[in-house]
């Protein structure tokens, strides 16, 4: 076995060394190319997806949302919970949030909502909607009578809006429209700000003070139908439910992933693209790694046959050419992996590609691009092996005086 390797390697080499250069510089091209495709179209995917589950923690969800798990949907005594979790390993902030479904009404023009009670305060730890401002100023814990809309709830004139058909189209900072809640009341506010995450979900919603809230509703003091949790990066979320349950009965969990809704099913499918990619890719690559390996087996038939007849062994000449396979493989993904993150990744985090979402930039996940180099060498070496086999399963004589 290991004289076979060491004649493989020395027919590899030579092979190598006195190939013809245009082949052997198209085809380290031609896997360049594969080895980019590779790995490109699935990080922009992979980008988007992260795009999405970042703008769902930070504008819809948190990592972690808790509810009140009885047939009454309130939680009472939200200050000394929140507190309590706040103090808990991994956890970076708590708010509490109640909902009214509402319609808003502005100039004739009148669309349907639903509108949160926070504590702007509270709010900032968890979520980053105070950043996104694009007209006017965030709201204030003293704030009443005063309101934040989504841009697609206001419109503000910007008719590309996905949604700007049902929304009130022209309303903007400093404009008064009418709220009526699902609970009968009706109320007029000011618009204090107008923010855009580029979410179309977050985006279809309106803010108002915890203060505002409970002025309208005084049985609702300290209490909330749902408290956000935000974590930091990369904790797990098991643990820090277990210590909340701990904390107090009669709660129910959510992740942010639980949460997603539609846009799960969105990045889910994302994945499934990425899947195809990968695997048209990789057949491009098999195919291309076949044909190279087949065309010179062919005009060296002749030379393989008397190779045997001389005693170099079937293996060693399979070996060779699969050796030779992975070189061209190896010397392709090197040269196609410098180009991704040298100059295509930064080319990009210039000018990203901008989704309907937001900007979404090229994730480059080391781990994921050796697992693709790995794969990619190893369909070279299967694409290689088949013809080449095949090859010296001719008798010697047949190979020696073939044309």
């Amino acid at each position: 076995m290991r004289n076979s390797l060491k004649v493989a390697a020395f027919l590899a080499i030579k092979s190598v060394a006195r190939g013809n250069v245009r082949v052997l510089l198209l085809t380290i091209v031609m896997l360049i190319l594969v080895y980019l495709n590779l790995v490109f179209t699935p990080a922009i995917l992979a980008g988007a997806i992260e795009t999405v589950n970042d703008k769902t923690i930070n504008y819809l969800t948190g990592d972690i949302i808790v509810q009140a798990a009885g047939k009454e949907p309130i939680i009472g005594n939200v200050s000394e919970l929140i507190t309590e979790i706040e103090s808990i390993p991994g956890v970076t902030g708590a708010c509490a949030r109640n909902s009214l479904g509402a319609d808003i009404l502005y100039e004739g023009e009148r669309t349907t909502s639903v509108v949160y009670a926070i504590d702007p305060n509270q709010d900032k730890k968890v979520f980053q909607i105070s950043e996104k401002i694009i007209e006017g100023s965030y709201l204030e814990p003293e704030d009443t009578d005063q309101i934040l809309l989504g841009v697609q709830i206001a419109g503000a004139d910007k008719e590309n809006l996905e949604l700007y058909l049902s929304s009130l189209k022209s309303v903007h900072s400093g404009d008064h429209v009418t709220v009526k809640y699902v609970n009968g009341l009706e109320k007029q506010y000011t618009v204090k700000g107008i923010y855009y995450t580029e979410l179309v979900q977050g985006d279809i919603r309106a803010y108002i003070t915890e203060k505002e809230f409970e002025a309208m509703n005084p049985l609702m003091t300290d209490k909330a139908t749902g408290i956000q949790i935000k974590t930091e990066k990369n904790v797990e979320l098991e643990p820090i439910i277990d210590e909340i349950e701990g904390i107090r009965e009669g709660l129910k969990f959510q992740t942010w992933e639980n949460a997603e809704g539609m846009l799960r099913s969105m990045t889910d499918s994302f994945k499934q693209i990425v899947v195809i990619l990968r695997g048209t890719a990789l057949i491009v690559a098999a195919i291309t790694i076949f044909i190279v390996t087949y065309v010179d087996l062919v005009n060296k038939r002749r030379q393989i046959g008397i190779e045997r007849a001389i005693g170099i062994t079937g293996a060693s000449i399979v070996l060779s050419y699969i050796l030779r396979a992975i070189v061209y493989a190896f010397v392709g993904i090197l040269a196609a992996a410098l180009i991704f993150k040298y100059v295509v990744v930064p080319v990009e985090a210039q000018s990203p590609f901008h989704f309907p979402f937001g900007d979404v930039f090229l994730p480059v996940n080391v781990r994921y691009l050796t697992i693709s180099a790995l794969i990619l060498c190893g369909v070279a070496a299967v694409s290689a092996f088949i013809p080449a086999w095949r090859t010296i399963r001719t008798k010697i004589v047949d190979a020696i005086w073939s044309s």
